[in-house]
């Protein structure tokens, strides 16, 4: 039998299949994501005392929410040796309920009036629970997405991938705007804030009981039958052998946090705290621009797909258009001034994020693919994620003109995180010839043969 017949291919509705049920766990992440902040302030009203000052209740509650922050490493890396071990479905499962079940209760727990400190106690546990999920999630969906959806297909499905976490902060954005309009300030303080939370426990709920039909990997298949999974923990053998591989990847993965921040979340202060511009027009704006940046994670899967771009290239030529777009909007006193570059920041920022997650899926070999995932995407999360906002806030304090500094470093260190990670890059499957991405050189593996393939390097 010949080498590219050792994994049959899986069929095209097998693939929908896939990247459909990591979209909707890609979504539900980031749609938890917006609505607790939005309702941070409702949240803190129904399980912080009432004797407690209101900005105390709100540092209460945003130390709940950031604890899921705190444990998102540990847990995911966790979570991902046991993908690498014992199957990228059954953990691709498992973290998405760990998402929902929370999610559902935050909804439904009874508040601080009615149980007292158990109230914030048991918040705080779902949170926790979230933060264990969250650090397995994408780095799942871009593992069993990528196993499943090969050739020239995969960069788009990355994309998509890319393209449903925007969906999920647009998404949250949008129910929680049109149920306050709907109900009313004040039921939404009283009752209201809770329909999010159930709608994406449910959502949730439903899209694990889907993953049940999908269909465990044809490469972890094929790992498993050749005896191929890591003898080690993955972990230290991520740590050990993929030390170079393990740093560019978290430098592709912290540029990835900080521009999302600078150019997502930051703007909103920004530009309406310190240039004064109205509240209304900078939220449409950088709703528009969220919108964009969906458009833009597909549109580059399609460049690459249809063969306008090379990957490398595109990356590389996206990300100088979204450095110069970050100059070129940060300087701008008007709305007006603010569309244009809003528009390019968009689609340029999207297509190198959706670009960025092909890169990523072929930092690590198969065997140890999940774990070396979740530790280059999970600690920079925890690192520069939570502090994006703060360092751009004591910047724009000394000087307007040094904001767009920050983000601009990282997309320097992407570039050349990437034309270095680049030549390292690993085959998705062993055991596939025709992989048109694959390192040169590249020889598939045939059936039968026992090898520790794909743990050095």
């Amino acid at each position: 039998m010949q080498a590219s017949e050792a994994v049959p291919p899986v069929s095209r509705w097998e693939q929908i299949k896939a990247l459909g049920v990591a979209s909707l766990g890609g979504m539900l992440e980031y749609f938890e994501f917006i609505i607790f902040v939005f309702l941070a302030s409702q949240i803190a009203h129904h399980f912080t005392s009432p004797d407690m000052p209101e900005w105390l209740r709100l540092m209460q509650t945003f130390g709940i929410f950031a604890a899921g922050f705190f444990v998102r490493p540990v847990g995911g890396i966790i979570m991902a040796q046991l993908g690498d071990l014992i199957g990228r479905k059954r953990i691709f499962t498992l973290t998405l309920a760990l998402m929902a079940g929370p999610t559902l209760v935050i909804g439904l727990l009874p508040g601080y009036e009615q149980i007292g400190f158990w109230a914030p106690v048991i918040l705080l546990l779902c949170r926790l629970l979230q933060g264990v999920s969250l650090g397995g999630e994408l780095p799942g969906a871009i593992s069993f997405v990528s196993e499943q959806v090969s050739g020239t297909r995969l960069v788009f499905a990355m994309g998509i991938l890319a393209g449903s976490i925007c969906l999920g902060s647009l998404s949250g954005s949008v129910v929680v705007s049109s149920l306050t309009n709907l109900l009313g300030a004040e039921t939404m303080d009283e009752w209201g804030w809770r329909l999010p939370f159930i709608m994406g426990g449910i959502f949730g709920v439903l899209s694990v009981y889907l993953r049940r039909f999908t269909s465990e990997t044809p490469v972890f298949k094929e790992l498993k039958a050749q005896r191929m999974l890591s003898e080690q923990a993955p972990f230290k053998v991520v740590v050990a052998q993929h030390r170079r591989n393990l740093v560019l990847a978290m430098v592709l993965a912290a540029a990835t946090t900080v521009i999302t921040a600078s150019t997502q979340q930051f703007p909103m202060t920004f530009f309406t705290s310190i240039r004064g511009l109205p509240l209304e027009g900078v939220s449409s704006l950088v709703t528009m621009m969220i919108a964009l940046t969906l458009v833009g994670n597909i549109l580059g899967g399609l460049l690459v797909m249809w063969r306008v771009l090379p990957l490398l290239l595109a990356y590389v030529l996206f990300q100088v258009v979204t450095l110069i777009s970050i100059f070129w909007a940060y300087g701008q006193t008007s709305l007006e001034g603010l569309v244009l570059p809003f528009t390019v920041l968009g689609l340029s920022g999207g297509i190198a994020m959706g670009l960025s997650l092909t890169f990523l899926a072929r930092a690590f070999p198969a065997p140890i693919r999940y774990t070396g995932l979740a530790t280059c995407y999970n600690i920079p999360i925890a690192i520069f994620g939570g502090t994006a906002l703060l360092v751009l806030t004591y910047l724009s304090n000394v000087s307007l003109t040094y904001v767009p500094f920050y983000p601009a470093f990282f997309c320097v260190a992407s570039i050349i995180a990437v034309v270095y990670l680049w030549p390292h890059r690993h085959a998705i499957s062993p055991f596939d010839e025709n992989d048109p991405h694959a390192p040169r050189g590249h020889k598939a593996l045939p059936r039968g043969q026992i090898a520790e393939a794909g743990t050095s390097g």
